[in-house]
C-alpha cells in the first residue's frame, strides 16, 4: 500500500493476501480465495452437523461435534470480518500511513518505530504458538503408524482420525485422502484465526504507539520553561519578557498540534472499535462455550491419554485466543489513560494561562480512557478476561453435571 504500511506491516500484508483480505488485491482474488476457504471449512462443519443431528444422545457423547461446529462458525466469523469489512481495513491502513506523515517529531518517530517492531514480533510469536499447538493436535491420528514403525506388533494398530465424521464411504479404504482432507481443513481454519488475530493485534499496537508518542511529547513539552542558568550579565526586563512570551507561544503552538494529534488517535480507535466490536462479541461467546465443552472432553478422556492431549492443546489454544482478544483492549486503556498522567506531570503551572486552559481540555478528555468493546456492552480488558475465565469454569461445571 503506502510506504509506512509496506515497511512495518509487510507480514500482515502477506498473511491477509492469503485470505483475499488485503485492500489492494484484485477483485478476482478477493472473491476466489474466500470462496475456496469457505468450501474447506464448510466441508467439515456440515458433516459434523449432520452427524450431530443423526446421533443425538447426550452432551458428553456429542461434545466433539459441538466443538467442531462452533470452531467452524468461528472460522466463518473471522474470515468474513476481513472480507466484508475490506474498505474499513483499507481506511485504517490509510490512516496509519497518514499518521506516519503527521507524527514527524524525532521522539514520535522513534516510539512509533519501536511499537511497530514489537507488534511484528507479537504477530510472529502468536503464529508460532498457534501452529505449534495445531501440530500437536494433528499428530494424534498418525501415532499408530509411527508406533508400527518404532514398536511394531503382530497386528496393525487401528486407524485414528482427526474428525469422527461419516463420509458415506469406507474411511479405512480411503484413509490417507480422508486424513489429507482433515489436515487441510484444520490448517486453513487455524490460518484464518492466526491471520485475523495478528491483524487485530498489529492495528491495536499502532493505536498504542500514537498515545505513547503524544504522552512522551507532553512530558517534555515544558522543558524550555526553565532555561539553564548562564553567567551572562543581567538582561533588560523588556528583553526577558519578550523571550518568556516567545517561549509560551511556542509551547502553546506545540500543545495545539498535540491536541490535534490526540484527536486523530481517538478517531483511529473509534474506527478500530467499530470494525471489531461485533467480531469480538461473537468470538467471546463461542470461545467460552468451546472452552467449557473442552473441559468436559478432557475429564471424559482421562484414561485415554493420547486423546486427552489433543483436547488439552485445543483448550490451551482457546485460552490464548481469549487472551488475545482481551489484552490489546487493556493496552489501549492503559496507554490512553497514561496520556492524562503525562499531561498532568508536565510543568503546567509555569505556562501561560491560555496554555493551561487548553491543557485542561486535554485532561478532561483523558479522564475517560479509550476502550475496545464487544458489541458495545463488554469492555475488553484483563479484569474482564479473568471474569470470562471464571465464567468458562462455571459453565463447564454446569454442563458436566449432565454427563
Amino acid at each position: 500500500m503506502q510506504s509506512a504500511v509496506k515497511r512495518y506491516y509487510n507480514i500482515n500484508k502477506i498473511l491477509m493476501s492469503k485470505l483475499g483480505g488485503w485492500p489492494t488485491q484484485s477483485r478476482f482474488m478477493k472473491i476466489l480465495l474466500p470462496t475456496v476457504i469457505t468450501s474447506f471449512i464448510f466441508s467439515v462443519g456440515f458433516l459434523e452437523f449432520v452427524r450431530l443431528s443423526e446421533t443425538w444422545k447426550s452432551i458428553t457423547e456429542d461434545c466433539e461435534c459441538f466443538i467442531t461446529v462452533l470452531i467452524t462458525i468461528g472460522g466463518y466469523i473471522k474470515l468474513y470480518i476481513i472480507v466484508l469489512n475490506n474498505k474499513s481495513i483499507g481506511r485504517l491502513l490509510s490512516l496509519i500511513d497518514y499518521h506516519w506523515r503527521v507524527f514527524t517529531h524525532t521522539l514520535e518517530v522513534q516510539i512509533m518505530h519501536e511499537y511497530a517492531i514489537v507488534g511484528r514480533k507479537m504477530a510472529i510469536s502468536y503464529a508460532v504458538m498457534i501452529y505449534s499447538l495445531m501440530s500437536l493436535y494433528m499428530l494424534i491420528p498418525v501415532t499408530p503408524q509411527l508406533l508400527d514403525v518404532l514398536m511394531p506388533l503382530n497386528k496393525s494398530r487401528p486407524y485414528k482420525y482427526l474428525f469422527d465424521i461419516d463420509y458415506s464411504f469406507d474411511r479405512e479404504v480411503y484413509y490417507y485422502p480422508v486424513l489429507l482432507h482433515s489436515y487441510l481443513t484444520t490448517v486453513v481454519t487455524m490460518s484464518v484465526m492466526v491471520i485475523t488475530d495478528t491483524s487485530y493485534m498489529s492495528l491495536v499496537q499502532h493505536a498504542c504507539s500514537l498515545f505513547a508518542a503524544i504522552g512522551c511529547r507532553l512530558e517534555n513539552l515544558t522543558s524550555k520553561v526553565s532555561p539553564k542558568k548562564s553567567s551572562r550579565p543581567v538582561e533588560d526586563a523588556n528583553v526577558i519578557c519578550k523571550k518568556h512570551k516567545s517561549r509560551d507561544d511556542e509551547i502553546y503552538r506545540e500543545l495545539v498540534l498535540l491536541l490535534r494529534k490526540h484527536q486523530l488517535s481517538l478517531q483511529y480507535v473509534r474506527l478500530l472499535d467499530s470494525l471489531f466490536e461485533l467480531y469480538a462479541f461473537l468470538l467471546l461467546f463461542i470461545t467460552i462455550i468451546v472452552t467449557s465443552l473442552l473441559g468436559i472432553q478432557i475429564i471424559a478422556l482421562m484414561n485415554r491419554k493420547e486423546e486427552m492431549i489433543r483436547y488439552v492443546s485445543m483448550c490451551i489454544g482457546a485460552f490464548i485466543h481469549l487472551f488475545v482478544l482481551s489484552y490489546p483492549g487493556q493496552r489501549i486503556m492503559d496507554h490512553s489513560s497514561d496520556v492524562f498522567h503525562k499531561a498532568y506531570n508536565m510543568l503546567w503551572y509555569k505556562t501561560s494561562r491560555k496554555t493551561t486552559r487548553l491543557l485542561s481540555i486535554l485532561l478532561y478528555r483523558c479522564l475517560v480512557p479509550c476502550t475496545l468493546t464487544a458489541g458495545k456492552i463488554y469492555v475488553l480488558s484483563m479484569a474482564n478476561y479473568a471474569s470470562m475465565m471464571q465464567a468458562s469454569v462455571s459453565y463447564f461445571t454446569a454442563l458436566s453435571s449432565f454427563r
